[in-house]
């Protein structure tokens, strides 16, 4: 189990002199390994918050554009930039002259095809913060509060000081594979309040057309869906992104991120399904004689009759508690979803897990065991993510 400082303060205030060195020490005295830990630093030094005025063509160069941008002192700096992913009024990290990036490359001021560029504008990957190296960040829908701090250090958006745990969390205390979970615990050693998240949906629309059948009360004796529509696909915001990669996990999009961030937060795994692809009627149910899936990763898996499915009322779409298959993922034309948040047998999935060589996150939770009475507030989690990362909108009549 991974977490970071910064994501557990999100549930506890802890004590004003406990900072991520001691929490190691409490770590360990509530009984869960740290395997391993380290602190989150930023690789960059006087990078600030800029608000691009102007973009104008460069006089001598195609690829490259002219900026002006504001960073809180009298007059907005002239910057060279290669990217065309923003227009004026975005918000961005900016290295002015003397800023420091990876640690020991120095900026300066340079010229760029008879222009001088007074320092530059960033990526993600220029700031080691990401993969992005296709445009600049901009930061005005993933650090909204940005647009209030033109000027200030960008760094002081970051979590500071911050760290990454790595946990070993015994097979009985399945409450404690996520980050509430853990706050419980190191609430309880401090005595002090913990939060709980506030989890509201704002239902838009017709109802929900989706059913579920369940075949097998022992398999599966609980099981909530929520719909959400009208969802754009895309990636997720950058503070997101982030935690997932502390977390040890690879960020996809926004609607996949959305449902491992539930997870990783407060425990309950969940699964999202393109429902066009799927349909309305969704059956749980054991798999029969020489049935297989294409699961995610594209592998076709046998199936034995003791394995439980959750299908379209004919065809596996997913193998319970362990992975989706490939006919129903969630892509980039995805307009309409369907979160499943279900309660599963763990020792069935353990033995199926075990068998088919599929370890996942979700599964390492199943199999100890879950709250049941989680399942709707879990799907709940995920919807509400989404209104705010993916401009979904939750349908009424959710199934439970």
């Amino acid at each position: 189990m991974r977490l970071t400082y910064d994501w557990l303060c999100d549930f506890v205030d802890l004590p004003s002199g406990v900072g991520p060195v001691d929490l190691v020490e409490t770590f360990e005295s509530l009984g869960h390994e740290v395997e391993e830990w380290g602190p989150i630093e930023p690789s960059f030094r006087d990078v600030v918050i800029g608000r691009v005025l102007e973009v104008t063509p460069h006089p001598n160069a195609d690829k490259v554009r002219l900026t002006k941008v504001e960073v809180g002192e009298a007059e907005p700096y002239d910057i060279v930039c290669g990217a065309w992913n923003f227009e004026a009024g975005a918000v961005v990290p900016v290295a002015l002259p003397g800023a420091v990036l990876q640690h020991d490359f120095e900026i300066g001021r340079r010229e760029i095809r008879g222009v001088v560029s007074n320092g530059m504008i960033c990526s993600e990957t220029e700031l080691e913060l990401g993969d992005d190296a296709e445009g600049i960040m901009v930061l005005n829908n993933d650090y909204p509060a940005a647009a209030d701090k033109v000027g200030e250090s960008f760094g002081d958006l970051m979590a500071n000081p911050d760290a990454w745990y790595d946990l070993s969390i015994t097979p009985d205390r399945p409450d404690a594979m996520s980050v509430h979970g853990l706050a419980v615990d190191v609430g309880a050693f401090y005595d002090v309040a913990v939060r709980t998240p506030v989890i509201e949906v704002a239902e838009i629309g017709d109802p929900s057309r989706a059913t579920v059948t369940l075949t097998d009360e022992v398999a599966s004796p609980r099981f909530a869906a929520r719909e959400v529509r009208n969802i754009t696909v895309g990636p997720s915001p950058h503070w997101m992104r982030a935690r997932l990669e502390h977390a040890g996990l690879r960020p996809i999009s926004n609607v996949v991120d959305a449902s491992n961030y539930a997870m990783i937060e407060l425990g309950h795994p969940t699964h999202a399904f393109d429902l066009d692809r799927l349909g309305d009627v969704v059956v749980v149910r054991h798999a029969v004689e020489d049935e297989t899936i294409v699961t995610l990763d594209n592998v076709e898996r046998p199936l034995l009759t003791s394995d439980i499915l959750v299908t379209d009322g004919e065809r596996p779409v997913a193998i319970g508690g362990i992975m989706g298959g490939s006919d129903t993922e969630v892509h980039k034309e995805s307009r309409r979803i369907l979160i499943e948040a279900a309660y599963w047998h763990p020792p069935s999935i353990l033995l199926t897990s075990k068998r088919l060589g599929l370890r996942s996150e979700a599964s390492a939770r199943v199999e100890r065991g879950m709250d049941p009475n989680f399942c709707a507030r879990a799907a709940d989690r995920v919807a509400q993510h989404l209104e705010q990362t993916a401009r979904g909108e939750a349908a009424p009549n959710p199934v439970d």
